[in-house]
């Protein structure tokens, strides 16, 4: 072996003292060579430079999942990593988040490994039938419904990337997705039961999707947990809030409850196009519930037809005919809801002859993209950010005032993490003179979502310091900044609710970028 370091990088360890209960940061500067995993170079550490490092670790080989740790903001298993992978001269390595620090590295995992006994993790059968001498038979084709989720370790990661385990009444993922691998499993008997056990919990989940991209075997647990959601909906047995969100979007075709008739109320004297007086035009504009009925948000459907009309784009509304997108429908488990809504809007979008459409919201974009029937059209999407960034790349859109703030950039998660649409935004942003753009500290594909996701927008009930707003909000007050930029109206929403609820409103707005774009055009 070439004991040659390739290069240097270094360590920057973020440790605490239970003595003395003291948080402080050490520094290493450790010889990394080709296949030197996380673990190896803790370990090295802990050889030859400072024997008091703590970190857990045993078997060295992805399988226990006990070396879990916070990398540059990235939760990782540490013997499954290999730091030339991670393209960084510098590292900064914490605990994970969302349990109790023992020491250093290491955290309590009793409160993740507890959420476990409020499912039952093994087949269950009926009463009667427990006594009675049975074969089971599991064919191949069973077996592959719930093979993918047996390959859970354990390891927590998905835990800690969650942005609703900061509410220690939610089950977390890896639960979740546990209590799905038995109710798909064809040798369970109790599949009732097992959806009883968490119908009260599984709403708070965010479909954010941080646990599918971040598990080191690759658990889509988010699929799981809104597959298991349809389960409970076909029960019945939902809250009022998800059944109001469901009935109301059944009933008027939005999730506001308000009446299709004033879904253009937003236009109010602006130029503006709409079926069925407009039947052609380059650009559909789909606008969003939220953004078609929500005040608040009216404006920013309002800044986004200004910017048409400024650049000259021949574009139209679908107005009345445009029905919602169905995006938090189906992550609330009402599939069939869902697929209506779909089929009705396809319809609209084949009967209207136009190049592409353009969204305010990206989960309207995510939903075009990603879910069927709609990934099965054949459409050609944007989401706004890309229109703009498009624009100003090439000339069309010139910023002329300057913006004198101090902003952070929020990433929405269904443009960010689901789409990785992250550098369009900032390049609108980097645009525009005098604003000063920060990074927060979970950012990009780290992001910390909003908390608004799956309907939660609606159906939030937590108490205040448990949501992800109120989070999101405090970390952007630490970085000091006047604004928190972002580009999707639910994370507009619940970030300014949170504003609120801190009563900061005169330390911090929240803001669409296309409200930047209005100030500096």
């Amino acid at each position: 072996m070439n004991h040659e370091a390739d290069k240097v990088v270094k360590f920057t360890i973020n440790r605490f003292d239970p003595q003395k209960k003291k948080h402080y940061t050490s520094v290493y500067n450790v010889p990394v060579r080709k296949g030197m995993t996380l673990l190896d170079a803790l370990i090295f550490i802990k050889d030859n430079f400072d024997e008091t490092l703590a970190f857990r670790h045993s078997c060295r080989m992805g399988q226990c999942g006990s070396c879990g740790i916070l990398v540059n903001r990235t939760p990782l298993l540490a013997c499954y990593t290999q730091v030339l992978h991670l393209e960084s001269d510098s590292l900064t390595l914490e605990p994970l988040p969302n349990m109790p620090v023992l020491r250093d590295l290491i955290v309590d995992v009793q409160p993740f490994f507890d959420t476990y006994k409020r499912i039952t993790a093994i087949l269950m059968e009926p009463r009667e039938k427990r006594n009675k001498l049975n074969e089971f038979m599991q064919i191949p084709e069973d077996l592959k419904k719930f093979w993918d989720l047996t390959l859970c370790t354990k390891c927590s990661i998905c835990y800690a990337s969650c942005p609703a385990a900061i509410d220690d009444r939610f089950l977390g993922p890896s639960t979740l997705a546990t209590n799905y691998r038995f109710i798909s499993d064809s040798r369970e008997g109790c599949s009732e039961a097992r959806l009883k056990a968490i119908r009260d919990n599984i709403w708070l989940c965010t479909s954010c999707k941080s646990c599918t991209l971040l598990c080191p075997k690759q658990v889509d647990s988010s699929s799981s947990i809104i597959t298991e959601r349809g389960l409970i909906v076909e029960t019945g047995f939902i809250p009022r809030t998800v059944n109001d969100v469901l009935t109301n979007v059944f009933k008027y075709h939005n999730p506001l409850g308000i009446h299709q008739n004033r879904r253009t109320e937003w236009i109010q004297d602006l130029k503006v196009s709409i079926q069925p007086t407009a039947g052609k035009a380059d650009i559909l504009y789909f606008v969003c519930c939220l953004a078609a009925y929500d005040p608040r948000n009216q404006e920013t459907a309002r800044s986004m037809a200004s910017l048409f009309n400024k650049l000259g784009t021949d574009f139209a509304a679908l107005g009345a005919e445009e029905w919602c997108c169905g995006d938090h429908v189906l992550r609330l488990g009402e599939k069939g809801l869902f697929e209506a809504l779909a089929e009705h809007n396809i319809s609209r979008f084949r009967s209207f002859d136009a190049e592409r459409i353009v969204t305010l919201s990206p989960h309207c974009y995510s939903t075009f993209r990603n879910d069927k029937p709609y990934s099965e059209a054949g459409l050609q999407t944007q989401h706004y950010t890309q229109f703009v960034a498009e624009a100003i790349e090439k000339g069309k859109l010139k910023i002329t005032k300057s913006f004198q703030k101090k902003a952070a950039y929020h990433d929405p998660c269904f443009l960010g993490k689901r789409n990785e649409i992250y550098e369009a935004p900032r390049r609108i942003l980097e645009a525009i003179g005098g604003l000063e753009l920060v990074e927060m500290k979970r950012s990009k594909e780290n992001s910390f979502c909003c908390g608004g996701g799956a309907g939660r927008v609606w159906t939030e009930e937590a108490l205040p310091e448990k949501r992800p707003s109120i989070n999101r909000i405090r970390e952007a007050l630490d970085l000091g900044v006047e604004a928190l930029v972002t580009a999707c109206p639910f994370c507009i929403t619940v970030l300014e609710d949170a504003v609120k609820v801190l009563d900061v409103e005169d330390k911090i707005a929240v803001m669409d970028i296309l409200e930047l774009l209005q100030e500096s055009t």
